[in-house]
């Protein structure tokens, strides 16, 4: 059994850093000062797909999307 682990390129991961970063600023001049707790919850989850993202494109490992494992069938052809 083979396991496997998916995670975003570089490239993905650089414009999902940067639009993190563009959500991060509207939730905090704008989301938070007007919405309230929904400001709060919407700037904290930005945070959390800016880390996401930033841990995928500044470090080698990465941190994976899905997992999967591959059964490996071999056949005995006689």
């Amino acid at each position: 059994m083979k396991k496997v682990l998916v995670k975003p390129s570089k490239p993905v991961s650089f414009v999902g850093f940067v639009g993190g970063l563009c959500l991060n600023i509207f939730g905090l001049l704008y989301a938070v000062p007007n919405l309230g707790v929904f400001g709060i919850i919407w700037t904290i989850l930005a945070v959390l797909v800016t880390l996401y993202y930033a841990i995928n494109l500044f470090t080698k490992k990465g941190l994976s999307l899905y997992r999967m494992e591959i059964e490996d069938k071999k056949t005995n052809k006689k």
